[in-house]
């Protein structure tokens, strides 16, 4: 079909080969390792960007909240196309408003490293949570997760993900959506029941099924409207007459 012969080479556009085994190794006999893949940010940015809703664009920028929260460790944002200046007009940053996915790059999965970025996806779906705006936070960010390279098997990785969720007693609103490992699988949230998550291994229709996946999360319908009076940080009187 189509859309699978699309997402062929789909990863040799997002890597880049890391540093090969020790020669020390090599030397005592061992076999050579083979390098390791790199997800190259920019790289990714551009192949997302011609297969992403038309209205969206997708960037190395920073999420914000009316109240000046901006999350570390997002890699890049899809948000809505307001206007051309919208970078510029916010000083680097995206307003949350405006907010469609976040993605996250983990170069080498671990249990570590899972816990980790784990971590980051909690803290950054809090974005509009704490500011002052009257009506309640209904603000959903999809968290898309990317790995180049893993040695965890699929049904460790998915019990690893559930495990860190009941032992934090994390609310479920801010679990991650999708986590992505190359040419080995997906772990997708299970919206039917709360703390639950479904592990598939795909092999090499990995990018394809991610790309479906994420791409239902992209075109849901927003009701959100920004109000950009929420965003100016100046204490001033002006002259009313």
């Amino acid at each position: 079909m189509m859309i699978d012969s699309y997402f062929k080479n789909f990863e040799k556009g997002i890597v880049i080969k890391g540093k090969t085994a020790a020669k020390a190794s090599i030397k005592k006999g061992g076999k050579k390792s083979a390098a390791k893949r790199k997800i190259d940010a920019l790289m990714l940015k551009d192949a997302l960007t011609p297969i992403i809703p038309f209205n969206l664009a997708i960037d190395t920028v920073r999420p914000v909240d009316s109240g000046g929260f901006s999350p570390e460790g997002v890699d890049l944002v899809v948000y809505r196309k307001y206007c051309p200046d919208l970078i510029s007009l916010m000083g680097g940053y995206v307003p949350c408003e405006l907010v469609y996915g976040l993605y996250h790059i983990v170069q080498d999965l671990t249990r570590d490293s899972l816990t980790g970025i784990l971590d980051i996806i909690a803290t950054a779906k809090k974005l509009n949570m704490f500011t002052d705006a009257e009506e309640p936070n209904n603000i959903h960010l999809p968290s898309f997760v990317i790995a180049a390279n893993t040695k965890y098997k699929f049904d460790e990785l998915k019990n690893d993900i559930i495990e860190y969720y009941l032992s934090k007693n994390i609310e479920y609103r801010y679990e991650m959506d999708i986590l992505m490992v190359l040419q080995k699988g997906v772990v997708v949230k299970n919206w039917r029941e709360k703390r639950s998550f479904i592990a598939l291994e795909t092999m090499d229709d990995t990018a394809m099924w991610f790309y479906i996946l994420m791409s239902e999360y992209l075109d849901m319908e927003r009701m959100i409207s920004i109000d950009f009076r929420k965003y100016v940080k100046k204490d001033v009187i002006y002259n009313e007459y």
